[in-house]
């Protein structure tokens, strides 16, 4: 068997597990799903219940309190999740820093 036959039968080999290996994982998913869905069913719950849009992704977070503000324009606040806004990423850009830009509490 030359080594390019090798290659070829670890190849196939490679792709059969991985095909295996997606089954395995797709079965598992569809158990837990069963599941969720006849304990939703039991106890009646409802997607906004459960924190979802109904679109499957969720929604209304508790709302956070601003912890930083720009300089220039305090209106312009940010909690400090999710992506840094544009005022801020330009901000550090000069060298500031996210310390400099916290909300003072007085």
């Amino acid at each position: 068997m030359s080594s390019n036959d090798e290659i070829s039968l670890i190849e196939q080999q490679i792709r059969e597990l991985a095909a295996k290996k997606q089954a395995l994982l797709n079965k598992g998913r569809q158990e837990v799903i069963q599941k969720v869905k006849s304990m939703i069913a039991e106890y009646s719950l409802t997607a906004g219940e459960l924190g979802l849009s109904g679109r499957g992704k969720v929604v209304g977070g508790r709302k956070v309190a601003p912890k930083y503000a720009n300089p220039q324009n305090p209106a312009q606040t940010w909690s400090g999740r999710g992506p840094h806004p544009k005022w801020v990423k330009a901000h550090q850009a000069k060298g500031g820093s996210l310390e400099s830009l916290l909300i003072v509490k007085g």
